[in-house]
């Protein structure tokens, strides 16, 4: 459940609004809590304007997480900011996130064999992130409302930044040639061809996933993608077709659809591009 730039900054502006609604409509005390009234709160204050939305980020990618592990998934990647984890053959490790495009958090977890995939499953795993943003944001501001102590900014910033993360990742839209935690979840339960396609886009990436190789793919399910009129699903199945032919050595098949791949390269981004490692 990556979210990219945009939404980080989609959360942001919703976060600054959020924050000139509530002052508006705040009594004042509770307002002057907000900023730093002494020295100690002022050095808590200008570091919270960091670290508050990392946590706010973390707790986000925690609701996939935890409801991906309770639901029999297995732990892959998570990363918020400069701390990344990883299982490397059956090895948890860390590192330092030097990707800029995996700062505002990223997080995968698949099922334990190709027989255990189950779309139902990465519904619930997608709709836990926002409900997990929602309830620390309300945690969150409760402190803040009930108590007034040397870590209101930290709080109060910490439950702008949540709430502003949930409408961010519930609004539907897109986010980067993927679509927002609430919107996929929509998608997956919406009958009809792109419910079929994002079924089928599950399983590939999570077969791929689990087999560390795209040979076994069911080619009949990338044609199942490109039934849905968007250049991202089309895109997707030329990608995974080259991915097939690429680990089957299939030479000819791999030149012509990697052919096919350059035609979408302006229309999914550079940084898309580049990340996918489109040779």
């Amino acid at each position: 459940m990556k979210k990219n730039i945009i939404s980080g900054l989609l959360g942001a502006l919703i976060s600054i609004g959020m924050f000139a609604l509530v002052y508006f409509f705040l009594d004042q005390s509770q307002i002057d809590k907000f900023f730093p009234r002494t020295k100690l709160e002022g050095l808590i204050y200008f570091p919270s304007i960091i670290i508050a939305p990392i946590f706010a980020i973390a707790i986000h990618e925690f609701g996939h997480l935890i409801t991906g592990i309770t639901l029999g998934q297995k732990f892959k990647l998570f990363v918020v900011a400069f701390i990344g984890v990883e299982e490397v053959q059956g090895k948890i490790k860390l590192f330092l996130n030097r990707n800029l495009a995996h700062f505002g958090g990223v997080v995968a977890v698949v099922p334990k064999s190709v027989n255990e995939i189950d779309y139902r499953v990465f519904a619930k795993v997608l709709i836990a992130g926002p409900i997990a943003s929602l309830l620390y944001g309300v945690v969150c501001l409760l402190i803040y409302f009930k108590n007034d102590t040397f870590c209101n900014s930290f709080f109060g910033l910490t439950s702008l930044t949540s709430l502003g993360l949930f409408l961010a990742t519930t609004i539907p839209n897109k986010s980067g040639i993927m679509y927002t935690d609430r919107k996929r979840y929509q998608r997956l339960h919406k009958k009809g061809v792109i419910r079929d396609a994002e079924i089928s886009l599950y399983h590939i990436t999570s077969q791929s996933i689990i087999e560390n190789s795209f040979k076994n793919i069911d080619l009949t399910m990338t044609y199942t993608l490109e039934k849905v009129d968007e250049i991202e699903m089309k895109f997707l199945a030329e990608y995974v077709r080259y991915q097939y032919f690429k680990a089957n050595e299939l030479e000819e098949e791999s030149i012509e659809s990697k052919s096919k791949l350059i035609n979408f390269r302006k229309n999914v981004g550079e940084s898309i591009w580049s990340a996918l490692k489109i040779e």
